[in-house]
């Protein structure tokens, strides 16, 4: 029988790929808080099937408005946008 596991962290055409669980710990929030950000449409997500993946780009993007629009010392959980 074949398996198909496949690490989608590994860097592919469209770049590294990570689950809402390794946003959550990169960004040291609540992984409520990414699907928080998800459903607003403040964080960009791919869906494969039933499973959710943010790719490497859109986490850049989304670090760099997360970074202009968070006072020095605030939560970064907190909204990005205000």
């Amino acid at each position: 029988m074949r398996q198909h596991h496949e690490d989608l962290t590994l860097p592919s055409a469209i770049g590294p790929l990570y689950t809402t669980q390794e946003v959550a710990r990169m960004l040291r929030v609540n992984p409520k808080t990414v699907h928080r950000w998800m459903s607003r449409g403040d964080l960009s997500a791919v869906r494969y099937g039933t499973q959710v993946r943010i790719r490497e780009a859109d986490l850049v993007a989304f670090g760099q408005v997360l970074t202009a629009t968070t006072p020095a010392g605030a939560d970064a959980g907190s909204t990005p946008a205000g």
